[in-house]
């Protein structure tokens, strides 16, 4: 009796083995048609317009500028930085922002004008400019440009009338504006005009911008 009880189980040992590995192959099958998708990530906590358009004296942007048709680099640089105000060249004009607890606004001498981003920083706040109004119509976006990939951006619309055209600027927080179009429109459609995307930037401190 004891061979026939010895073939049995040398079956069943063989069989097993057979069956796990049927088993492992149907299950690794099944994961590999249905790959995980990754979440999107959530907008960061407490994110303010400080932090979308830092404007302390260093910083430097560099952008690939597509205008009328034609390619070029365009400068920024932050040149002068108070408690409220920041100074920053750009190209050959000075732009003056006014910053305080509402956001970063555009100033023209003692004159506050229209808010480039206004606080809180949320999908949906909205505040008036010159022939229109500005919204944020978007959080936690991710674009890749030439100087990289930037998650939790924040974009921007600034909509005027005569005639129709709107500002789409996407920040990324603690970089600044990465992506900057103009669309006008023309014959009821809407036509980007000009886009600007980041190339490079130096950070306060760092080595100025080199062979960009």
């Amino acid at each position: 009796m004891m061979p026939k009880v010895l073939r049995g189980s040398a079956r069943v040992a063989r069989v097993a083995p057979l069956r796990a590995v049927a088993a492992l192959a149907v299950l690794a099958t099944a994961c590999a048609s249905t790959p995980a998708v990754a979440p999107a990530p959530a907008p960061r906590a407490g994110l303010t317009a400080a932090d979308l358009y830092p404007l302390d004296q260093g910083w430097k942007w560099a952008y690939d500028l597509e205008k009328d048709g034609q390619s070029m680099l365009a400068m920024y640089a932050v040149l002068e930085r108070g408690t409220d105000i920041a100074i920053v060249q750009a190209g050959d004009d000075r732009l003056v922002y006014a910053i305080s607890a509402e956001g970063i606004a555009q100033k023209d001498g003692s004159v506050v004008g229209d808010f480039v981003v206004k606080n809180p920083i949320v999908a949906g706040t909205e505040w008036p400019v010159a022939g229109g109004r500005a919204r944020i119509v978007a959080v936690a976006q991710s674009v890749t440009v030439t100087a990289g990939k930037f998650d939790g951006c924040v974009v921007v619309e600034a909509a005027r009338a005569d005639p129709t055209r709107v500002v789409r600027t996407t920040f990324a927080p603690d970089i600044g504006p990465v992506i900057i179009e103009l669309k006008i429109q023309f014959a009821g459609e809407l036509t980007t005009v000009t886009r600007a995307t980041l190339r490079a930037l130096t950070k306060p401190g760092q080595d100025p911008l080199g062979g960009v």
